[in-house]
């Protein structure tokens, strides 16, 4: 069963946190979470140096990858165990993700494509840095993601950057799941937040994701 949670816009810490209680309470089935922003936040990846980035305000994620301007972008995060995915590659995982969404996308009147190779110089910005299985879009980057793996588990956190409308976002989130679990050959089982999570929630974005010694670490 992959257990789909199609989530309200929240700000960049409640949104880091929350990815990260769904990483640490995963047991057997794969998560989908889908999410947007309730207002303009950058991230970064975790390794990235401080020195390195030009914004002031940022929130350091829990997966690694480049700096990612969110707005109006449609988010996921998949948590998902190699029992389920078996699939060890990065890229390759990247790459069965990355055509879920193009096929889904493909449904808007979104025809991208997908990289077979890097292409270009890299720098901080994810968005203008192209690596292989990224989607492009009339030579902009549309598509990217990102990965954090502990022991047999992986979460995959990636931003979509495509203007859909509210009710055309939510149709993205339901068809993303659907097509993802066909990819599993599983069924999809809509899930909400618990009281007990969004506890958790705060608790780490307190003691993580506000916190100057995490988002200033390297």
């Amino acid at each position: 069963m992959l257990q789909w949670i199609d989530d309200i816009p929240r700000n960049a810490v409640m949104n880091m946190a929350l990815d990260e209680v769904l990483f640490n309470k995963y047991k057997n089935e794969p998560i989908l979470r889908v999410y947007g922003w309730d207002n303009s936040y950058t991230t970064i990846g975790y390794f990235q140096k401080v020195e390195s980035i030009a914004e002031v305000e940022f929130v350091r994620r829990f997966t690694g990858g480049l700096t990612v301007n969110h707005c109006n972008d449609i988010s996921y995060s998949f948590i998902v165990s190699l029992e389920s995915w078996n699939i060890y590659s990065q890229s390759e995982t990247y790459r069965n993700i990355h055509l879920v969404i193009q096929k889904v996308l493909r449904l808007f009147g979104i025809n991208s494509i997908i990289l077979c190779d890097k292409v270009g110089n890299m720098n901080n910005m994810c968005v203008q840095t192209f690596y292989e299985n990224d989607l492009i879009l009339g030579g902009k980057k549309i598509v990217g993601s990102c990965l954090r793996r502990r022991k047999n588990k992986l979460m995959v956190q990636g931003a979509i950057h495509v203007n859909l409308n509210y009710s055309d976002k939510k149709k993205f989130s339901r068809d993303f799941a659907k097509n993802l679990a066909e990819l599993l050959k599983i069924e999809v089982k809509k899930e909400n937040f618990t009281d007990d999570d969004i506890e958790s929630a705060k608790k780490i974005s307190n003691e993580k994701y506000l916190n100057p010694q995490w988002n200033n670490m390297f």
